[in-house]
């Protein structure tokens, strides 16, 4: 059996205090050896196996054969190349979810022989020592085949000028061009470097961005950030998170929807950051500016968790990882558009010339 040993399953809800004394390297060292019997210990407890997601030990390696066995009644054969990042790594889940879900297509990672479609799927900006990884597992690929997210588009995002390139095609964002003294965010280099709001004082040190500030507090007071994906010219609005707090996230969420109603110009703003940045599958946060509700993009990021909050798995019972684009439905609320994974079908069928009716069978987490 090939267990998940290298993916760690945080469940804060470990009793007796559990979850913050082993919030330590020994800890994460103790878990890893550990989480492939925690899945067990659920079903022990009495949690269902609907309610387990992707983890660690037999219940997910059990799953994956049954991916397996459902393989050849997906006419498409999808690559997930992700290579030798360090740290967490989101295509092994990512790929489970499209086998639980998709009935259309079969996703692999790191296996570029044969696949219909190669989707560059890791850690942005590429690292030094993993791009020459992909350019290798590209080249052993089917000649003719699709990449999405080319290399060439990956980091896009990161390069200097991005935000003027996407405002001089139309599409809203924070002035990236600020005057000494307006207020501003200010970034400093990589994916997860901390942000801070203050008055705008140049030069900036090197490899630091500022960006004026929009304010996008509601009636309530209340700061919104609005996630929206976009896969093959298909958008999809994601959740929205909530904070009393300037910078909205996880770390200051006060309030969670797991879907919004997408306005007519945020679908087009979305598809345009795509056209610009030569990007076929991203996320986007905007946020609504007080007073008009104008949307203006905040954030691109081809490598988005992909894991929904524990908050959201706490209000459903719910253990392991699932995907975010599954929390409204498993939440009982309707969507604009619908569920997303037909759309993922649809989008797949779309690129490929193929009959978007359903031809295989998705799983069913059970």
């Amino acid at each position: 059996m090939r267990w998940v040993w290298s993916e760690q399953v945080r469940d804060t809800r470990l009793p007796w205090g559990l979850g913050d004394r082993l919030d330590s390297r020994l800890g994460w060292r103790l878990r890893r050896y550990a989480s492939p019997l925690q899945p067990l210990g659920w079903l022990a407890a009495g949690v269902p196996p609907s309610r387990i997601g992707y983890g660690p030990g037999p219940l997910t390696a059990a799953r994956r054969r049954r991916h397996a066995r459902a393989a050849a009644g997906k006419p498409v054969r999808l690559c997930l190349l992700e290579g030798p990042v360090r740290g967490t790594r989101f295509s092994p889940v990512t790929a489970f979810w499209v086998n639980e879900r998709s009935r259309l297509v079969h996703a692999v990672v790191d296996e570029p022989e044969g696949a219909d479609v190669l989707w560059v799927h890791t850690q942005d900006p590429v690292a030094p020592e993993v791009r020459p990884a992909l350019e290798r597992m590209l080249a052993r690929a089917r000649p003719g085949a699709p990449v999405l997210n080319p290399l060439g588009a990956y980091d896009a995002y990161h390069r200097a000028g991005t935000f003027a390139r996407l405002r001089d095609a139309g599409v809203s964002v924070p002035d990236p061009e600020p005057r000494a003294g307006d207020l501003v965010v200010v970034k400093g280099p990589g994916q997860t470097s901390a942000k801070e709001l203050v008055p705008y004082r140049p030069p900036l040190a090197p490899g630091h961005r500022a960006f004026a500030y929009v304010d996008a507090r509601g009636p309530d007071g209340l700061h919104r950030r609005y996630r929206t994906f976009h896969l093959l010219g298909t958008v999809h609005p994601g959740d929205v998170v909530s904070s009393s707090a300037w910078e909205v996230g996880l770390g200051t969420l006060e309030g969670h929807e797991p879907t919004y109603v997408m306005t007519d110009e945020e679908e087009e703003q979305v598809r345009r950051v795509g056209e610009v940045l030569g990007l076929d599958w991203f996320c986007v946060d905007h946020v609504r500016r007080a007073g008009d509700g104008r949307p203006f993009v905040t954030d691109v990021n081809v490598y988005p968790t992909a894991v929904v909050g524990e908050r959201v798995d706490a209000q459903l019972g719910a253990r392991g990882r699932w995907h975010f684009l599954d929390t409204a439905e498993r939440m009982g609320v309707p969507e604009q558009h619908g569920s997303f994974w037909p759309r993922f079908d649809e989008a797949f069928a779309r690129l490929l010339g193929l009959d978007p009716a359903p031809t295989g069978t998705a799983g069913a987490t059970a």
